[in-house]
């Protein structure tokens, strides 16, 4: 065998041993998606009942804010990847960004839930659609985009980034039910 991919194979077996993960890594990275699934899940489940029944915002134009935003929030995640990609800190290229959208997230999201009562018809029309961007278009994006690069920058090898795949779904699922759960009650 030549030498150069003699090396070339001990390198790269070396790399993979590197890259295993424990099973707290696993775990702990689900969690990140079991959070992110709880607020998602509770936004997807009651807001537009929200909106409609409490706000008393008229169904087709609080289904049109949705819509509308589904629309900036696609072109925010291409932003949100970019800004990623071109971060360089001492923490990685996804961690701070983590840290930087959890409490603006957690805010935003109450006040989302939070429309004033003596708001105009407009004007509650105008703070669902500035709160459920913000929610969803800046923040949830500025969260969710690095949290999925991260299962790329956690491991090379492939096999410990389906396993990270596996455990985030796995746990993604759990918070969903817990959610769901919740509703039925």
């Amino acid at each position: 065998m030549d030498i150069s991919l003699n090396s070339k194979i001990k390198t790269n077996e070396k790399l993979s041993q590197n890259s295993k993960l424990s099973m707290w890594e696993r775990v702990s990275y689900g969690f990140g998606d079991f959070g992110g699934n709880l607020i998602y899940t509770a936004i997807s489940s009651f807001l537009l009942v929200y909106y409609v029944s409490v706000v008393g915002i008229n169904s087709a134009v609080a289904a049109n804010i949705m819509a509308i935003s589904r629309i900036f929030d696609g072109i925010s995640d291409l932003i949100m990847g970019r800004i990623v990609d071109r971060s360089n800190s001492k923490y990685g290229k996804a961690r701070p960004w983590l840290i930087r959208m959890s409490l603006p997230m957690a805010i935003s999201a109450i006040f989302m839930f939070s429309v004033p009562a003596s708001f105009s018809d407009t004007g509650k029309i105008v703070y669902a659609f500035i709160t459920y961007n913000l929610v969803s278009t800046v923040f949830y994006t500025g969260y969710n985009v690095p949290y999925a690069t991260l299962q790329g920058l956690m491991t090379t090898d492939s096999y410990e980034r389906g396993l990270l795949g596996n455990f985030r779904m796995m746990l993604a699922t759990a918070g969903t039910l817990l959610v769901r759960s919740e509703e039925r009650r």
